[in-house]
């Protein structure tokens, strides 16, 4: 992203000189904190913000308080400057309203998670889910038997789903996702569970499973594949840590997305674990701990 015409298109001033300036950084008045002097930075090809004297907050929180812009406004701009919500198929034209399909979860739903360790009536709060009856259609398509998992953007705006099925039924499509052109934004344009990343540090998992096991401050990319603008997404956070399966496939591409997103300016690192087998074989991974597990976890990952 050119922040430099980012920052000029939203009418904030900048300069690139002085004893708090760096080679990358383009330097700014603090929103965050009362010095009137130049101590914050944004990087100058990414959304990552620091003070040098309060260490500052969130690169778009930075935005909106320096510039007064509205969040559409914002995002237009970034659109224009190449940022973290320019879409990856420009061809492709999206909708302008999602209506999410689904009601209040079933017990059938709630058997599901709980088999799986997960609370239904937190998800329900904090993540938005909702559940699909056997014959519950999305726009002519099946999205029975599923939970619907609705997909915010990083300023908490609806712009897709994932529907997850239950059934376990062979050759059944585990995971279905919105049909992109009734989407507001292809939900590899961003990483699931952003908006509920508050901290200064984001984990960054596979899953939307891992994201709810390891809960708010963990986000995923939806798969290992992380697209550019899910790069530039993680350019919001100070301190990125990838936390991806134990697999050496896995691992190699964490490490290829960490070297990536360490020439943006962050700070960012690959944590690893192996949380040994299941009854069947197959090794565990997040989705698969226990919640004294994950208390420790989330204690040794920082968030």
């Amino acid at each position: 992203m050119d922040t430099a015409r980012l920052l000029h298109e939203l009418g904030i001033p900048f300069t690139t000189e002085g004893k708090n300036a760096t080679r990358e950084g383009l330097s700014v008045k603090c929103p965050f904190c009362d010095d009137p002097s130049n101590h914050g930075s944004f990087h100058k090809y990414s959304l990552h913000y620091r003070c040098w004297r309060c260490k500052g907050g969130k690169g778009i929180d930075a935005l909106k308080a320096l510039s007064g812009a509205s969040s559409a406004v914002i995002t237009r701009a970034m659109r224009e400057c190449g940022g973290v919500t320019a879409p990856i198929e420009s061809t492709v034209k999206y909708a302008d309203t999602l209506t999410l399909p689904g009601r209040a979860l079933m017990p059938y739903h709630r058997a599901y998670l709980m088999k799986r360790g997960l609370d239904p009536d937190y998800l329900v709060e904090k993540y938005g889910i909702l559940g699909t009856s056997p014959f519950d259609k999305f726009e002519g398509l099946n999205y029975g038997n599923r939970i619907i998992i609705p997909i915010y953007d990083l300023e908490g705006n609806l712009v897709s789903f994932q529907g997850r099925d239950v059934t376990e039924a062979e050759g059944v499509e585990r995971y279905k996702v919105c049909p992109i052109k009734k989407a507001l934004m292809h939900y590899k344009d961003t990483v699931y569970a952003g908006h509920l990343a508050t901290g200064r540090r984001v984990v960054v998992v596979e899953g939307v499973v891992d994201a709810w096991k390891l809960g708010p401050g963990a986000v995923a990319t939806f798969g290992t594949g992380c697209k550019k603008s899910q790069i530039m997404c993680l350019t919001n956070w100070p301190e990125v840590v990838f936390f991806f399966d134990p697999e050496p496939d896995a691992q190699n591409k964490a490490r290829a997305y960490a070297e990536e997103l360490a020439m943006l300016g962050v700070q960012v690192s690959v944590a690893y674990e192996d949380f040994g087998t299941k009854p069947n074989g197959k090794k565990r991974d997040v989705g698969d701990l226990a919640p004294h597990e994950i208390a420790r976890i989330r204690s040794e990952l920082g968030i």
